[in-house]
């Protein structure tokens, strides 16, 4: 049943875009019939799922899930991490001992290693490093603060292993870029030496959804504010949302490693990823943010098959290396980074 219905969101969604597409042309100037079905079935599917139990977004989840000729260039070993199930992905040939520790999205709700496999695949292999990526406990099952006390039990296991805290990276998507800054926030808190930096997509920073591209983006994304504030409540548990430690945006972020914040301007966390790097910058991080012209809440998960998420990354493997390697270099903290717009003709 659940495929049968996975498979009629999809040609739904997808003969609904090329009609109104026949009508009134792209829903934005720049987007292909393929990246605009793509948006298409992904709203669709969270529209018929959001308000059903867990379980069930997650086999959906899972079940578009496909391997892919980046996850099958890559060796994957499952480990103990701490004692969080983790996976490490590992490129045929190493460039560095350098680690990305990867939070995967998913809303807290959903999401794993298996989903995000096509990506960390990538990452893995743009960069020449180790990726360990968690299968951090979900929502509701498991509420707040449970997946950072995960990523931190993951964190501390790794430096036990004998990497050093400036080899590591922390990077994720969505949720898991909001948790990869709490998670920075937590161990500075707790004395725990805090990694090279953090290279974020999209994050989750505030979970009140008061941003106003939640609702101005709606109409492009494949979420709305509805369906964020109902796994809000999933992973909060009765906390609050402006507790620092689930949004980030309200947390002391000074003293905090440099920060990489990438975010599409069409999409509707877009203001969330605007207002944490300002907030960063305020309290003297060193915060570089890239916007990208018309993409979507991400998009770089869309895989090799869409130009725009093999760019986004090319550029994310970019500043996982930078991050490092402006560590090396000993790079002065507290340093305002520019604001970077990727050119229009470089992103259709």
């Amino acid at each position: 049943m659940g495929t049968l219905s996975t498979l009629s969101t999809l040609i739904g969604a997808s003969l609904g875009t090329a009609v109104r597409r026949m009508k009134q042309g792209p829903l934005r100037p720049g987007w292909s019939f393929a990246y605009e079905a793509t948006v298409a079935v992904m709203k669709a599917s969270n529209e018929r799922l959001y308000l059903r139990p867990a379980p069930e977004q997650r086999a959906e989840m899972e079940r578009m899930a496909r391997p892919t000729p980046a996850s099958r260039r890559v060796h994957r070993e499952e480990v103990s991490a701490g004692g969080v199930p983790s996976v490490w992905f590992s490129p045929p040939e190493r460039s560095s001992n350098a680690v990305v520790l990867y939070l995967h999205g998913g809303s807290y709700v959903m999401g794993s290693t298996r989903t995000h496999g096509d990506l960390l695949a990538r990452l893995a292999l743009g960069t020449g490093l180790r990726v360990l990526a968690p299968d951090y406990r979900l929502a509701p099952e498991h509420p707040f603060p449970a997946q950072l006390e995960d990523t931190l039990a993951v964190y501390r296991w790794l430096l036990s292993t004998g990497v050093p805290p400036r080899r590591v990276v922390f990077a994720g998507d969505s949720a898991g870029g909001g948790l990869a800054l709490s998670a920075l926030v937590a161990a500075r808190d707790q004395g725990t030496p805090l990694p090279a930096g953090a290279v974020v997509i999209a994050p989750w920073v505030d979970l009140e959804c008061g941003g106003a591209s939640v609702e101005r983006n709606a109409a492009y994304d494949w979420g709305d504010k509805a369906m964020l504030l109902h796994w809000a409540g999933w992973f909060l548990g009765g906390a609050s949302a402006r507790e620092p430690l689930a949004s980030p945006l309200h947390a002391d972020l000074r003293g905090l490693p440099p920060l990489f914040v990438h975010v599409g301007s069409a999409e509707i966390q877009y203001d969330d990823g605007v207002r944490i790097t300002e907030k960063a910058r305020a309290h003297g991080v060193q915060t570089h943010l890239e916007v990208w012209p018309e993409m979507v809440h991400d998009f770089q998960i869309f895989g090799e098959g869409f130009p725009e998420s093999v760019r986004g990354t090319t550029k994310l493997c970019e500043h996982l290396q930078q991050v490092l390697s402006d560590t090396e270099r000993q790079v002065r903290p507290g340093i305002e980074a520019a604001t970077v717009k990727i050119p229009r003709e470089t992103t259709p």
